[in-house]
């Protein structure tokens, strides 16, 4: 999970490990995860659309210009129509409004994963 808000971070944490995720890393900007994904890779990457310094979907962008299909679900609450066009272009990646319902956020976790099924 990629936020720049801590309360973000851990509140979608809780929700993935109650939803039966193993572990969830945690990354504070698109940089920093970055450099995470340099030596890990994951199942699922989830990222806030607005984040300081490279946004959302710069940092998707990136990831894909970097060969790294991972899928995606792009969070926001204030999306900007360009934006979510330039990320639903993309490869295996999904954007989710906020505040959601988390039902409706494990059903989207799930259509992004078809090897691995996370129960509500």
């Amino acid at each position: 999970m990629i936020d720049d808000n801590s309360d973000a971070l851990n509140l979608v944490g809780q929700v993935l490990i109650s939803a039966g995720v193993r572990s969830v890393c945690q990354a504070r900007s698109a940089e920093q995860a970055l450099e995470i994904l340099q030596t890990r890779t994951f199942k699922l990457l989830i990222a806030d659309y607005r984040l300081e310094g490279m946004n959302g979907v710069e940092f998707l962008e990136t990831l894909r210009a970097s060969g790294d299909q991972t899928p995606l679900l792009l969070l926001t609450g204030a999306p900007d129509k360009a934006g979510v066009i330039r990320a639903v272009s993309q490869p295996k990646v999904d954007v989710f409004g906020k505040p959601f319902r988390i039902a409706e956020f494990v059903d989207a976790i799930n259509r992004l994963m078809s090897d691995v099924e996370v129960r509500p």
